[in-house]
């Protein structure tokens, strides 16, 4: 039997992590697609004390000898769809960053290009200034 502090602890922790992750997801400072996955562990961990006989009974009935161990693989199962979210995030910016990063040479490329042809233009329009200039006695 698990000490009713326990179960409290553990609400208390579960509606912690629920308020800490809107507040950043309210704050901007984490996206909503990346909040999903932490406001289930947060009501997981929220609803998990409530409903420990049955989640215990589930537990024995997958075969688990040890009913937390059920918990844990879920926790692990978890962390592991967060780490491949990450990581199909990263996939994605790291293309996204090989384009921009070929399409901001091209610019530059053309950029220089074009100041090349406003130097070759000025440097032709040089002379013709200084000319101007002697005839008006300037």
């Amino acid at each position: 039997m698990i000490d009713p502090r326990t179960r409290v602890y553990m609400f208390v922790l579960g509606l912690a992590v629920l308020a800490f992750v809107l507040n950043l997801v309210r704050t901007r400072k984490l996206q909503e697609r990346y909040a999903l996955l932490w406001l289930l562990a947060g009501v997981g961990l929220t609803l998990a004390p409530v409903f420990i006989h049955q989640i215990d009974a589930f537990a024995y009935a997958l075969g688990f000898a040890y009913p937390p161990a059920l918990l844990l693989m879920l926790a692990v199962v978890g962390l592991l769809l967060i780490i491949f979210q990450l990581s199909l995030t990263i996939s994605h910016n790291s293309d996204h960053l090989k384009v921009l990063t070929q399409e901001l040479g091209l610019l530059r490329h053309e950029v220089e290009r074009l100041a090349a042809q406003v130097d070759a233009l000025r440097g032709e329009r040089a002379p013709q200034t200084e000319r101007n200039e002697e005839q008006t006695g300037g």
